[in-house]
């Protein structure tokens, strides 16, 4: 089920607040759900991208185009999913969904056996039954209507049922038959492609004689759109026979496709530089048409038929285990989708693991496919043996397995795997880690809880720069434990990534009667580029509590030296307005240094009395003391300036 939680567990929550940010702008167009699980849009973000989204398995699994590469889902699947929600919301909860089998990506809490809910799970039985209970005629009746109400049935039952077919190549002559095989689609397909994408022309007449791509502000997206109408009668021939259950015909024809679009050089012409690298974009909008039309889940929506299947795995053995055949950059990820669509067929996964064997596919791609065979198989045994072995190459499979460990109460296998999680992904399952490890949650069975809860917590106070896990983590520390941890964060503080506030308080609340370590790294620093300015008062504020004298005596040597371009600092209303804030906090900490900081402000007045942008801040913040009156003087109201005094 899709939930605001499910995209914000799936996304980061800087990518999770920029999609909202989209989703807000109305970045979101074209939403249509072309199935009761699927969902597709149009998003513009830095350029407008082709976004899909599938609910099946208890998973919300998201395909973009763009180029995001990091952690979790892209801001665009962000918005499609804000989108689906805003729109289809209260029927997302009845959308059928199919029964998951071990573990799904929603959760550490959703692996294992789930059975199937809602209509889909009562539909076989209520099948079976009303077909048992027609007449046959009825029933006959029905499939005619059906046949021809649809081409794609229409070819499924043709094929259906059928003998073992002898393997002659389409086009050909089977011995001893008089009647030909259907033309084979395929033939010439490489040479079709090539011709079509290596005649566009994007010059100068193409955009003059199409106003709407030669205003549009992204000459790239109007050179892909070019692309896609041109590989739609592509992609309509490839989803016909996918749709008519010719799984073979359809297999050839996607892998002769993707090698013959990726081999594209260039086209005809494109004089404004409108693609980097033309054979792969070509690529990507391909494979952006299949998307849209649920390829490869597609392949397996049709009936079919035992010799069908028998014979495309013939086809697939042969072209994995070929180290020589044609393929494109980083299509394991095609073929990873393509396998696993097989994977949820029955009549096809049984033929997955021999293939599987001699495939040139990467391992963690074979770990991935056997995985999902395991899954689909609801063999535990063979499920947890291959998610052992993604533990440090895949979070998600990570987070199932920790569910599936919990919930059979496998203490020692979750604290193992937690372990592991951790050590490979801590920005990912510090907080998790926490949680389930702390004194008090800790399960008993694992002798490991109290190490692994406390490298946790140093971490998150460490990444964090939170004083909440630091308190809790104090008690825990040994003398050598506080040294290492003092030094890292003097080590983030000085290296100009925020966190001094942090360091400070780690200073102060490990040695609070001696704020020799806090002097020395406060004096180590050149304020005015202390970043954010915030940290740096919060630490003279902490200091000049402690160790007051050191302090004035420290600004008495500084302030007039950067007013004289020390460390490279340039007077102006910035400069001025952070000297005018140190003396305030300073002042603010300790009553004993009011006189101190005031006779400090009024010697920088009389020093730099050009500096009358100086003079104004400092009298803003009543930091100056008027000599013959003994009083603070305020800032003078504009209106009077300049009058007599009467």
């Amino acid at each position: 089920m899709l939930t605001q939680q499910t995209l914000r567990r799936l996304a980061t929550d800087k990518v999770f607040a920029r999609g909202q940010d989209l989703f807000d702008q109305g970045a979101v167009t074209k939403l249509s759900r072309a199935a009761p699980m699927r969902f597709a849009a149009r998003v513009k973000g830095t350029y407008r991208y082709s976004v899909q989204l599938w609910l099946a398995s208890g998973e919300a699994v998201f395909s973009c185009d763009c180029p995001y590469d990091l952690e979790g889902i892209c801001k665009h699947a962000v918005a499609l999913g804000l989108a689906v929600l805003d729109t289809y919301g209260n029927s997302l909860g009845q959308l059928p969904l199919d029964g998951t089998g071990l573990g799904s990506a929603a959760g550490a809490g959703s692996a294992g056996n789930v059975a199937a809910t809602g209509p889909t799970a009562a539909l076989p039985e209520a099948v079976a039954a009303a077909w048992g209970a027609r007449p046959e005629a009825e029933r006959l009746r029905f499939l005619e209507l059906a046949l021809a109400k649809n081409d794609d049935l229409a070819r499924q039952f043709l094929a259906f049922g059928l003998p073992d077919l002898p393997r002659v190549k389409p086009g050909k002559k089977a011995k001893g038959d008089s009647s030909a095989f259907p033309p084979d689609p395929t033939k010439h397909l490489a040479e079709r492609l090539r011709d079509t994408l290596g005649a566009l022309e994007f010059g100068e007449d193409f955009f003059e004689s199409n106003p709407d791509h030669y205003e549009s502000e992204d000459l790239s997206e109007s050179g892909y759109e070019i692309v896609r109408e041109e590989l739609q009668p592509f992609a309509d021939e490839l989803l016909t026979l996918a749709r008519g259950g010719e799984l073979t015909q359809a297999l050839r024809y996607w892998t002769k496709a993707g090698v013959a679009i990726y081999g594209v050089e260039e086209p005809a012409s494109d004089d404004y530089g409108t693609f980097g690298d033309y054979g792969p974009e070509a690529l990507e909008q391909w494979q952006a048409l299949l998307a849209e039309a649920s390829w490869p889940r597609l392949l397996t929506a049709a009936v079919l038929p035992a010799h069908e299947v028998t014979v495309a795995f013939a086809y697939l053995t042969h072209h994995l285990r070929d180290p020589q055949a044609a393929r494109w950059a980083d299509d394991e990820t095609d073929w990873q989708a393509l396998l696993e669509a097989l994977a949820d067929e029955p009549v096809a996964a049984p033929l997955l693991p021999p293939l599987l064997s001699g495939a040139w596919l990467p391992p963690a791609t074979l770990a991935r496919l056997r995985l999902r065979l395991a899954r689909a198989a609801s063999d535990d045994t063979a499920w947890v043996a291959q998610a052992e072995t993604l533990l440090t190459e895949d979070a998600d499979v990570a987070r199932q397995l920790l569910g599936h460990y919990t919930q059979r109460l496998d203490w020692a296998g979750f604290g193992r795997a937690a372990t592991t999680a951790f050590a490979t992904w801590p920005e990912q399952f510090a907080d998790f880690t926490v949680q389930n490890f702390a004194p008090e949650r800790a399960p008993a069975a694992f002798a490991g809880s109290a190490d692994l809860y406390f490298a946790a917590l140093r971490f998150r106070a460490l990444a964090n720069r939170s004083t909440a896990d630091f308190g809790r983590l104090l008690p825990l520390l040994n003398a050598a434990d506080r040294a290492a941890f003092e030094g890292e964060v003097l080590k983030l503080a000085r290296g100009g990534r925020g966190g001094l506030a942090f360091a400070s308080h780690v200073l102060a609340a490990t040695d609070p009667a001696h704020p020799a370590a806090l002097r020395t790294l406060l004096f180590s620093l050149e304020w005015p580029f202390v970043s954010p300015p915030a940290e740096l008062e919060t630490v003279l504020a902490r200091l000049a509590a402690l160790d007051p004298t050191a302090l004035i005596l420290e600004m008495e040597t500084r302030l007039p030296a950067y007013l004289n371009g020390r460390a490279g600092a340039k007077r102006g209303a910035a400069l001025y307005e952070r000297i005018a804030m140190w003396l305030t906090s300073a002042q603010a900490a300790t009553p004993r240094l009011t006189d101190p900081v005031r006779r400090l402000a009024q010697r920088l007045r009389e020093e730099f009395p050009t500096l009358h942008g100086l003079r104004e801040v400092l009298q803003r913040q009543r930091l100056l003391v008027a000599k013959e009156l003994g009083e603070v003087v305020t800032t003078v109201p504009k209106q009077a300036r300049g009058q007599k005094k009467r």
